[in-house]
């Protein structure tokens, strides 16, 4: 092999495999976009995200986003914990340990930092999933999540009160733990027409690592399938790796090589 890394003669070929790690790192470098009939969406190079639940529902409610991701690129999974109910049985200390287990799974497995994207109660597992395994975490993406609890001060977020009313009622100090960001990048997506959370709770300030973006008119149970969640779902887990940019303000994503 030459200093050049080419190939001199007498020297036996590396394997195929070999050859195509550089354009595969290449590659994943730059987006990959096409138009399908769910809309824009971002194509991906394997990488891993946990889909969680929408609340009440099991791994039936993200079956179609997960197929979606999977054919997009992406290497999408379940959280494999049915509709979740264990948080109002055994506390939201327990479950989130329950839920460790499951980040690093997908982690041991994929030997890549995994993306949580979570759906109305769910995204605030996501986040304070994110917090406690983070370096195992790439970033959330949260859909309908009420984490801003400042914005709810008499407890009205009928979410929020299925983790209220389990074995431990949450104490003032830990509903301000849950509106504290996650230690890495993090996307709301909300809608002021969302009819189960109001969408101020799902907002807070904005940093350099962090965004809300709206999507106008869609219903709760319609953010995970809208055509515009999905394009900003799929360019979020398109970026390259430590290079997170924040979602064009014009409604379109810049692609960035």
């Amino acid at each position: 092999m030459s200093q050049l890394g080419l190939v001199t003669p007498g020297t036996p070929a590396p394997p195929r495999d070999v050859l195509r790690q550089p354009l595969r790192k290449l590659l994943g470098q730059a987006f990959r976009t096409r138009q399908t009939p769910a809309g824009h969406l971002y194509e991906g190079n394997g990488q891993p995200v946990i889909v969680f639940p929408r609340q009440h529902t099991g791994p039936e409610s993200t079956a179609g986003l997960r197929g979606l991701l999977a054919e997009a690129g992406f290497r999408p999974h379940d959280w494999g914990l049915g509709d979740g109910a264990g948080a109002r049985r055994m506390g939201l200390s327990r479950w989130l340990r329950k839920l460790e287990e499951c980040v690093i799974d997908v982690f041991e497995v994929t030997q890549e930092p995994v993306t949580l994207l979570g759906w109305g109660l769910t995204g605030i597992y996501a986040r304070e999933l994110a917090k406690r395994t983070n370096p195992l975490v790439r970033q959330v993406i949260t859909l309908g999540t009420p984490f801003n609890t400042a914005a709810d001060p008499q407890r009205q977020c009928k979410l929020m009160a299925m983790l209220d009313t389990g074995p431990e009622r949450l104490p003032l100090a830990v509903r301000q733990r849950l509106r504290q960001r996650p230690p890495v990048p993090c996307t709301s997506i909300y809608s002021r027409d969302d009819g189960v959370v109001r969408w101020e709770q799902c907002v807070d300030q904005e940093t350099a690592d962090s965004e809300h973006i709206e999507i106008a008119g869609a219903r709760h149970e319609e953010l995970a399938t809208h055509p515009r969640a999905l394009e900003v779902i799929t360019h979020r887990l398109a970026q390259p790796e430590g290079q997170w940019r924040p979602f064009a303000a014009d409604g379109r994503a810049t692609l960035h090589a």
